[in-house]
């Protein structure tokens, strides 16, 4: 569960020495390709290609604008249009690409969830239900409803409106309890290392391990004296490309964050507390909804996550449980179950998690996490093959210092260098 302002995976066409076969999505490399990149890792992608030829695309383009349209305001969805010629890259738990240089193939749509291989539809008359077979969720964009879809808009929006103005006495225990049990994103589990989430943290993008090229991409984060967020920046090429400030009561719930992205435009979202539930309310020019309500259990443990569209509609539904210790144990939605292994008792961060197809239980891939000294090593495997790893190293305060992430064909994709000022 997370923020699409967690935008480590940012999309970029580069001149990289690691791209793919000519085969359709594939997890072969090739040297010298230019490279897409979609780094959405268990989000939902949708890809249109084509080659910007004159005619033929109508219908195409088309229903990717009525994609677009429909996720705009989805942190968790993202609608790319890629014209270029050049290999598109699904960092998922494993690297897949797609070679958009096929004459053959004159335009299509990719399906991404996020975490398996994605898939291909070239006819545009199926994109729509190749969409709902394979997500599970129905697209009820306003094209498909028409007018009574407006005005069942206009009503969620009315419904949006008053759960906005509503009021819930929160108090010190209510607080407490959320912060420290409800383990999604922006209620993290505490960091036993407090002194790595405090005053400012930079995280410094290279696409090499020497970091002597200029970073391509920069992630501030500024924390306040209990470890919580108060702004995360994220610098695109020397450019501010979105600010987040996060705004708290005094017990240091989140009220609001006011996003902004490189435009400079603004919206909010709202946080609105309940004794079972907490919801987060997208607040923009055009529109007020409902973007995510996350249920709690007696516990206060998040049971349940919904995340809603800019319509009002819930496009996906997760469901979690935990161990006694308060650990997620196993995550479900409509494609897939993700089962969490912990090392011993104490540890608050999985040693192996597996990921199964909901369709039939087979294993797709699993994540191993193990520590050498100083070093934490992820590794994404499938079967006996492994799809990507992950190497951090740590200070002597045991704040990550390094990163380097490596792709199927252990090569380097890209290293992150980390510094902390109090």
């Amino acid at each position: 569960m997370k923020a699409k302002s967690n935008l480590i995976g940012v999309v970029l066409c580069l001149l990289l020495l690691t791209a793919c076969s000519k085969k359709i999505l594939t997890d072969n490399p090739e040297p010298e390709a230019m490279l897409y990149e979609i780094n959405h890792k268990e989000d939902v992608s949708l890809v249109f290609f084509d080659h910007n030829q004159e005619d033929g695309l109508e219908k195409h383009l088309k229903i990717y604008k009525r994609f677009a349209e429909a996720f705009d305001t989805i942190q968790d969805v993202h609608v790319f249009h890629v014209n270029e010629d050049c290999v598109i890259e699904f960092r998922n738990y494993g690297y897949y690409y797609f070679y958009n240089h096929d004459s053959k193939l004159k335009s299509g749509m990719i399906l991404s969830n996020g975490v398996d291989k994605p898939i291909l539809v070239t006819n545009p008359d199926k994109y729509i239900e190749t969409y709902e077979s394979y997500f599970k969720v129905p697209f009820n964009d306003k094209v498909y409803y028409g007018k009574l879809r407006v005005a069942e808009i206009a009503e969620r929006q009315k419904e949006s409106e008053k759960e906005l103005k509503s009021k819930f006495k929160v108090d010190q225990n209510y607080a407490d309890n959320l912060i420290q049990n409800s383990s999604i994103s922006y209620y993290p589990k505490p960091n036993a290392f407090l002194g790595c989430s405090t005053g400012k943290v930079t995280a410094k993008a290279f696409r090499e391990s020497t970091k002597t090229a200029k970073s391509f991409l920069q992630i501030e984060t500024l924390y306040d004296k209990n470890g919580l967020i108060k702004q995360y920046s994220t610098i695109i090429n020397g450019a501010l490309y979105s600010e987040d400030l996060y705004y708290r009561n005094s017990y240091h719930l989140i009220d609001s964050i006011v996003r902004r992205n490189e435009k400079g435009e603004k919206s909010k979202d709202v946080f609105k507390y309940s004794k079972k539930q907490f919801s987060i309310i997208s607040v923009d020019q055009k529109n007020v909804m409902i973007a995510k309500v996350f249920h709690l259990n007696d516990k206060f443990q998040c049971a349940k996550s919904e995340t809603v569209n800019g319509s009002g509609d819930v496009v996906a539904i997760t469901f979690f449980e935990y161990d006694e210790f308060g650990r997620i144990v196993k995550e479900v939605n409509a494609t897939q179950k993700l089962v969490y292994e912990y090392k011993n008792d104490q540890e608050v961060f999985y040693s192996k998690m597996k990921i199964y197809s909901i369709k039939d239980n087979a294993l797709l891939s699993e994540n191993i996490r193990y520590s050498e000294g100083k070093k934490d090593i992820f590794i994404a495997k499938e079967g006996n093959k492994i799809l990507a790893k992950t190497v951090s190293l740590n200070n002597s305060n045991g704040c990550i210092k390094t990163v380097y992430n490596y792709n199927s064909g252990n090569k380097l994709s890209e290293a992150y260098e980390y510094s902390y000022e109090n």
